[in-house]
């Protein structure tokens, strides 16, 4: 199949995932990774098409909010991540040490991440494999929250993830994610965003001060050495 035809599929997986797809990526006729690319390729390709398809959704959206409901659409917005805040904070509590036992994870994609580290093109494909495969509870204790998505993505990216905390008593915050240096850019990484939204900016908005940020990656050496 050519890549016209991968990218049209592409666009389609993109759509479907946008409603909420209920699809087997593993058998899904949608999903490029199934089709013999190199990862890679089909990560950008994958990425490419997202990216085009959500741009062009934007487009649509900001448009129809200039010029009908403008002031109702920024409500609604403010609700919308006030619900999202209030969800996510349920399971942004638990602080506890990890146990040395890192959890067996087979997955096809680890041996291109364990030959290629600490590269931001990879982002896309480890949020593939999170979605893919799922995030195990790395510190064992029962359930899976935001330490977990984090030291397992650190896991799956290499030693320039940095482990990092913000916790901020004015707005609430207490919360593990992801801070990635490469070159003069600084990343900061919410692990359980997508490969499209993941800045802690956009996903936390104003709530989000990086003053408060605080590397921990020693106190987590024995799990992510």
């Amino acid at each position: 199949m050519d890549s016209g035809a991968l990218y049209a599929l592409a666009i389609e997986c993109a759509k479907k995932h946008d409603i909420g797809c209920e699809l087997d990526c593993a058998n899904c006729q949608f999903n490029v990774f199934n089709y013999g690319l190199p990862i890679n390729e089909a990560s950008l390709l994958k990425a490419n098409a997202y990216t085009a398809y959500y741009d062009k959704k934007d487009e649509i959206i900001e448009d129809r909010i200039v010029e009908n409901v403008a002031s109702i659409a920024r409500c609604i917005a403010v609700i919308v991540v006030s619900l999202v805040f209030l969800w996510t904070c349920t399971s942004f509590r638990s602080c506890t040490q990890p146990e040395d036992t890192i959890p067996d994870h087979d997955m096809p994609e680890a041996i291109y991440l364990r030959d290629n580290r600490n590269k931001v093109s990879n982002i896309p494909l480890i949020f593939e494999v999170m979605r893919k495969y799922g995030v195990p509870d790395v510190n064992r204790d029962s359930k899976v929250d935001c330490i977990d998505y984090s030291l397992w993505f650190r896991m799956l990216y290499g030693s320039k993830a940095r482990i990092t905390v913000n916790v901020n008593p004015s707005s609430g915050m207490n919360h593990m994610f992801i801070r990635i240096v490469s070159g003069y850019d600084v990343i900061d990484l919410e692990p359980q965003g997508d490969e499209f939204r993941y800045s802690m900016g956009s996903v936390w908005g104003s709530r989000y001060d990086p003053r408060y940020n605080r590397d921990e990656t020693s106190k987590w050496s024995h799990v992510i050495r």
